[in-house]
């Protein structure tokens, strides 16, 4: 098994996803203010006729002023899914006690007499387009008894003030009258709608009491069917309008942000102003080619393990749509060491580069080549084609403009259960690839500001010399004495296709030299097969805890904790992006291990405030006797 990590194109979709969470409330704003601005005129005396008649109209539009479909939208699989997954738990952690506490505690709330606890609920979040803009929340629950589930309402509402009537008109409505407002309680579908209490007003009173909400249990479905928990964002659920509106603010404010900073050199300019376009574009392409996102969550009782997803789906026939496709490219070079379990950490990603972003990195590569040669380069060797620098770049372009990235990097536990760091960079075929990094090296070596200590050739694996670049510093700290073995060292190398490279101890050098001879001794149709997905990080948690000794781990609370719960074979995260018909998916699993350790912390906080409440209780006794004048005796 094998982690990848996010390549460049893969982590392009994983930013715009957090970057468009952290400015939706924003877009929300911006957008509906800008979609609704109107000119309005000074109101005139009106007939009582023509009042009434625009009361009614206005209150018609005021329905229509509500999207037609929630932007979010959070679904619970059902009550009992839910209380199987508490139960799966606490039973993996050894408390199956608390799972029966929380399953006890239903019965404060009449035990949801009324729901039907084996169909999914949640809440779906419309969105008022008005002058200000102002979410609508409603809660989906689907029924059984109506007589019953009011009862059941009845205990659920906090305070003795609120009263829930049936509608005059309508027996598929209720009114619920409290101290924050007024809320209409509907009934479609063996569902009920409802307002969360606090967000009334006449708009979305009228939205509850007319709109088609549909049967949950159908639309919602394939959440449903996948995930115990899942949130939705639904893109098309933004008018187009407000999308552009929003976009053109978005780029005017982010434009002015990347304006120069004063005591900013020029080079951390170019490359934040790089950075945030970028960005930009990112964020631009995400909201013109998406078409939706969601997260979901499953615990699958079998394997013993957790799911976590989040898929972005792509508009059909878009651009993204293509690029997501497209993905998954050829076997990696590296397949054959990816594939080796129970790494500390590992890292690999071999696929394909959308033709958007080849450009986007070929101006990195282009920036970086720049900063290099002016740093290391006379003015002369810059006018030349010939020069290291342009040499070492040059495969590295080649690579990008092909359309494929091949790279893998692994934390290796060694025989001395010390760390070491070694990973590679597949490039195009270059017979300059080693002369021009060792010159390079020699360049960096002679530059009046360098502290490092540089020893060209340091060491020889597989025929592939290694330069070691080490730091001034003799004595190794903490840290660095237990997960290294040492002060660590940069090993770098390259032989005509790959740059090779290394860090730590000379134990790295060890760990390197058996992966790449692993490489070279695998049949071909090994190294055709490929192992892993397009993108993959693999994270186990064993490796770490073998670092510390047995009388380390016993003082340490936490520590013994992690000890017990945590075997080889149960201590996995793998974290894998690959696509999916519709666009992109990436995938976390978590093993055994951390479901328990989940269990364990919460009936550990449980016992707390357990130990809490009677500590208090004890408390108010002995107040309570001093106050009698009872002796402590």
């Amino acid at each position: 098994m094998r982690s990848s990590c996010t390549s460049d194109s893969q982590g392009m979709f994983t930013k715009t996803l957090f970057l468009f969470g952290r400015h939706l409330t924003f877009l929300v704003l911006i957008c509906i203010c800008s979609s609704t601005l109107y000119a309005q005129e000074p109101e005139t005396e009106k007939p009582e006729a023509e009042k009434k008649e625009e009361q009614r109209e206005k209150k018609a539009a005021g329905v229509e002023s509500i999207l037609p479909k929630p932007l979010i939208v959070i679904n619970f699989a059902s009550v009992e899914r839910i209380l199987s997954d508490i139960d799966f738990i606490f039973e993996l952690a050894g408390r199956p006690e608390i799972a029966e506490i929380a399953s006890a505690s239903l019965s404060n709330v009449n035990d949801l007499e009324g729901i039907d606890r084996n169909k999914n609920l949640g809440v779906e979040l419309y969105l008022k387009t008005g002058l200000l803009p102002q979410p609508v929340p409603t809660l989906y629950l689907p029924i059984k008894k109506v007589r019953t589930f009011l009862d059941t309402l009845e205990i659920l509402i906090p305070g003795d003030e609120e009263t829930i009537k049936k509608s005059q008109d309508r027996d598929d409505l209720y009114i619920l009258d409290g101290r924050r407002g007024t809320s209409v309680i509907r009934f479609q579908e063996d569902y009920v709608h409802m307002l969360f209490q606090g967000v009334e007003n006449e708009t979305s009173l009228d939205m509850i009491a007319s709109r088609d909400f549909g049967d949950p249990s159908q639309k919602l479905q394939d959440l449903t069917s996948a995930y115990d928990l899942a949130f939705k964002i639904d893109l098309n659920a933004i008018p187009e309008l407000m999308r552009t509106t929003f976009l053109g603010f978005f780029r005017t404010a982010i434009e002015t942000q990347l304006q120069q900073r004063d005591g900013e050199s020029k080079a951390a300019y170019e490359l934040r102003r790089m950075s945030g376009k970028q960005n930009l574009e990112n964020i631009e392409y995400f909201l013109t080619e998406g078409q939706e996102m969601v997260f979901g969550g499953r615990l699958e009782k079998e394997e013993k393990r957790g799911i976590v997803d989040m898929l972005i789906k792509a508009r059909p026939n878009s651009d993204l749509a293509r690029a997501v496709k497209n993905i998954p490219g050829k076997a990696s070079y590296f397949s054959v060491i990816t594939s080796r379990e129970n790494l500390p950490l590992a890292v690999s990603a071999s696929m394909n580069i959308a033709r958007r972003d080849r450009l986007i990195y070929q101006k990195y590569l282009n920036y970086f080549e720049k900063q290099l040669s002016g740093k290391l380069l006379t003015e002369e060797e810059r006018l030349q084609n010939t020069s290291s620098i342009q040499q070492f770049f040059s495969p590295v372009k080649t690579m990008v403009d092909k359309g494929h990235i091949d790279v893998f990097t692994q934390l290796v536990s060694t025989p001395t259960k010390k760390f070491a760091l070694i990973g590679g960079i597949k490039l195009a075929p270059s017979s300059n690839l080693p002369a021009s990094l060792l010159d390079i090296i020699n360049r960096v070596d002679q530059l009046p500001d360098n502290k490092l200590n540089i020893y060209t050739n340091a060491e020889t694996v597989q025929g592939i010399a290694l330069h070691q670049l080490q730091p001034e510093s003799k004595s190794a700290d903490d840290k660095q004495q237990r997960f290294l073995g040492g002060v660590p060292s940069l090993y770098i190398g390259a032989d005509n296709e790959v740059i090779w490279f290394a860090m730590g101890t000379e134990i790295a050098v060890a760990a390197l030299n058996e992966a790449i001879e692993t490489i070279n001794t695998a049949t071909p149709e090994a190294r055709k097969e490929q192992r892993t997905a397009p993108v993959q990080m693999e994270f186990h948690i064993r490796p770490w805890l073998n670092l510390f000794s047995e009388a380390e781990i016993q003082e340490s609370g936490i520590m013994a904790i992690l000890d017990t719960t945590f075997q080889p074979g149960n201590d996995l995260i793998l974290v894998t992006t690959q696509p999916t018909e519709t666009g992109v998916r990436t995938r976390i699993r978590f093993d055994e291990g951390y479901l328990k350790l989940l269990g364990i912390s919460i009936a550990k906080r449980f016992d707390r405030n357990q130990e809490r409440k009677l500590d208090q209780q004890h408390k108010r006794a002995r107040e309570i006797e001093k106050n009698l004048g009872i002796d402590d005796k």
